[in-house]
Formats: C-alpha cells, structure tokens, sequence
C-alpha cells in the first residue's frame, strides 16, 4: 500500500473520530442558541431537531488534511475552503434565522466565484473529435455553475435521517481513489477526510437521527464535493471525464435536475418546497421506509460511482 493511501485511510479515521466527538457540542450548541427545526409540511420528521450537525463535520473535514499536509494548501484549494467557509458560516445563520432562496443562492454564486478566481475551475474540455475546448472566460462561469448545482443539490436531497451524509460519504470516498489513480495525494486525503466526516456524523444521523446536519452542513459538503471534482476528474483530458462527476455526484443531482424540469413545466417555482423528491417518491409510491429508502438511495449512489470508477479505470491504464 503505497504512503498517499495510507496517509488517506488514517485522514478517513481521524474525521470520523473527530465528528463523532464534535457533534454531542454542536446537538447543544444548537439547542442553546435555538438552532431547531420544527417540523414543516415537507418534512417527514415529526418533532423538535436541533440543527448544526454539519459544524461537526466542517471541523472534522478539515483538521485531518490540514495536518497530514502540514497546513499547505495549493491556491486552487485554497479557494474551496475559503468559499466552503463563507457557505459554513452562512448556513449556520440560515439554519437560525432561515435566510430567503434568493439570499442563499447569492452566497453560493459569490462563494463559487472566489474558488474560481483562486483556481478552482476548469479551463478546458475534450473535443470527442481531438483536441481540446478551451472555455476562455467561460471557465469561471461554468465553474460557478457546477458548484451552484452541486451544493443546491445536496442541500435538496437532505430530507431524511442519513440521506445525505451517506451519499457525500459514498462520493468522497470515489473522489478520494480517483485522487489517488491520478497522482494527487492532496485532493485524495481532502476527499477521504470528507467521506470519514460523514461517517462519524451517522452515528447520530442515521434514522432515528438525534440531530441535523442542517444548512450549514449539507451545503458545505455539496460545495467540497463540487470543488474537489473540479480539481480533480473534471481535469483529466478525456472525452468521458464530464461523465465522472456526473455519475459521482449522480443521485443528488440528477434528482435535482428532474425537479426544478418537472417544476418549471408545472409553471411553480423552481425554488418552491414540495415533496416531490425521489426520497418522497419512494416512501409515499412505494411504500418503503425511511431506513430503507435511504439504503435504496446509499447502493443507488454506490452503484454509480463504480461505474465512475470503472470508467476511470479504463482512463488512467
């Protein structure tokens, strides 16, 4: 086993541990500061929850890498931190004062903006006749973009106990061996620091869950999932790499992409709340339940990211 996996299963470990001590501080941080959740029409959640789960894996994201890097941070990732902390910050504040969609996606669009001007972006793409596709000035925009969808699109599927923490968990870890096969020990040990982040929260997430990751949480793993895709699979100079994150990051935003579609041509809001996510389809047209909903989505997301990795695999040989 060579010292970059190591190093990455170690980091996967010490998150873990570390969101699983964090979190019992955060579950009374948030009751103390009255950052609760009270059941809305679109929840499935029947009482009171306290919010702030994600300030546990925030932490426990980025000690581990911080550390097994010595503190250097490479520009490009730089910018993801620093945009995945303003999302962090004001995540906490909506999951306390519930800031309006419009004001929720102005700080990604800003947060997206800052780690592509540091980077974070992508300058080109394959041209499936040879060739590359240089985006010019359009590799800010089309970075903004993907973060954009990736962060609403985890924030969106986070509507039941473990949802969400166990597909960042899935998709960081596939991140984490694509970093790997590439040679980039650095984006490895973010990704595998952030699976182990969502690991150690499901001790207290998965159904009953006890707490919330909350805005604050979901939003900062979808913006770290959307960055370190960007530096990593999205770089590689392959006509199928756009497929990569795709399928990585397939059920959250594929589901994402078939809700705002079906919305708009229903002429509602594409930001309207409504149960008509594939979780809500799954306990409400087949009957399922939570638990195992949420297992149907886990090898659904599974699924797919061994196809990515077998895709890469065929790449990198």
């Amino acid at each position: 086993m060579s010292p970059a996996a190591v190093t990455c299963i170690l980091a996967f470990f010490l998150a873990a541990i570390i969101t699983y001590v964090a979190t019992p501080f955060s579950l009374r941080l948030a009751i103390r500061c009255g950052a609760v959740r009270l059941p809305r029409p679109r929840d499935v959640h029947v009482g009171p929850m306290p919010l702030w789960g994600g300030a546990a894996i925030y932490v426990g994201a980025l000690i581990p890498p911080l550390l097994a890097l010595h503190g250097i941070v490479p520009p490009a990732m730089a910018g993801i931190l620093l945009g995945a902390t303003v999302i962090a910050v004001f995540g906490m504040l909506d999951d306390r004062v519930d800031i309006p969609a419009i004001g929720q996606a102005a700080v990604i669009v800003a947060a997206g903006l800052v780690a592509a001007l540091m980077g974070a972006r992508v300058d080109f793409v394959t041209d499936p006749r040879g060739g590359m596709i240089w985006l010019g000035k359009g590799a800010v925009l089309a970075a903004v973009a993907w973060i954009f969808l990736v962060t609403k699109a985890v924030d969106m599927v986070d509507g039941l106990d473990g949802l969400a923490a166990g597909i960042s968990a899935i998709a960081g870890a596939s991140l984490a061996l694509m970093g790997l096969g590439r040679h980039q020990p650095e984006l490895a040990v973010w990704a595998a620091a952030l699976s182990g982040a969502c690991v150690g929260f499901l001790r207290y997430n998965f159904s009953p869950a006890t707490i919330f990751m909350g805005t604050v949480g979901a939003q900062f793993l979808g913006f770290m999932l959307a960055g370190l895709s960007i530096v990593g699979p999205f770089k590689m100079a392959a006509a199928v790499t756009l497929i990569l994150p795709i399928l990585v990051l397939g059920v959250p935003v594929l589901d994402a992409v078939r809700v705002v579609l079906v919305r708009v041509a229903k002429g509602r809001p594409a930001s309207a709340a409504a149960r008509d996510h594939v979780h809500h389809i799954l306990l409400r047209r087949w009957g399922l339940s939570q638990r195992a909903t949420v297992v149907v989505l886990y090898i659904t997301s599974a699924a797919l990211s061994v196809v990515a990795l077998f895709i890469f695999a065929q790449i990198v040989r």
